[in-house]
């Protein structure tokens, strides 16, 4: 050999082999799978979330701090938390009113009847939260005046009866 000549190169490696590319997958039960680690050989579909394309140029100005690129879509909208409808306020007396009628007496009772036909009236007409309040309200003043009513009429007959016993018996003893 001279000088003049180049050591001849080495061979080149061989060339892997290309492997098959898996067949369309179809909805059947027999779709084929892949073993554990090994990734799809089917491109990720394209995200509108992905890079931009164009990349600035070093020392170019960047966008403002905050500032999303115009790549990546418009912002989502705020979250508000949901609007709650707003309570009947009439319903929550009726309720309070039936309720206390336990120690009020049946004055609180006839409110609570009023004022519950009332609030159930007002939550028909504007949708307002309520019912169960103004029900319980109406209930419970329904049935506390029918108690407080019987109850009054108990007690003054059995104070009617007692003078009535008191006055007609007889002063002469019965037995020897």
């Amino acid at each position: 050999m001279s000088a003049q000549t180049p050591p001849p190169l080495p061979p080149a490696p061989p060339v892997p082999p290309v492997p098959p590319v898996p067949p369309a997958l179809s909805a059947s039960s027999d779709a084929p799978t892949l073993p554990y680690g090994t990734a799809p050989l089917v491109a990720p579909p394209a995200s509108e979330y992905a890079a931009p394309a164009t990349v600035p140029a070093y020392g170019a100005p960047a966008a403002a701090y905050g500032a999303a690129p115009a790549a990546y879509g418009a912002a989502p909208a705020a979250w508000t938390p949901p609007v709650a409808r707003p309570q009947n306020v009439l319903a929550w007396i009726a309720f309070g009113l039936g309720l206390g009628a336990l120690l009020l007496g049946p004055l609180s009772s006839v409110a609570a009847i009023v004022c519950g036909h009332i609030a159930r009236a007002q939550i028909r007409r504007t949708g307002e939260q309520g019912t169960g309040a103004a029900l319980t309200g109406l209930i419970s003043g329904y049935v506390l005046t029918v108690a407080w009513t019987l109850g009054i009429v108990l007690y003054v007959l059995f104070f009617v009866v007692l003078i009535a016993a008191t006055t007609y018996s007889s002063s002469v003893p019965m037995s020897l």
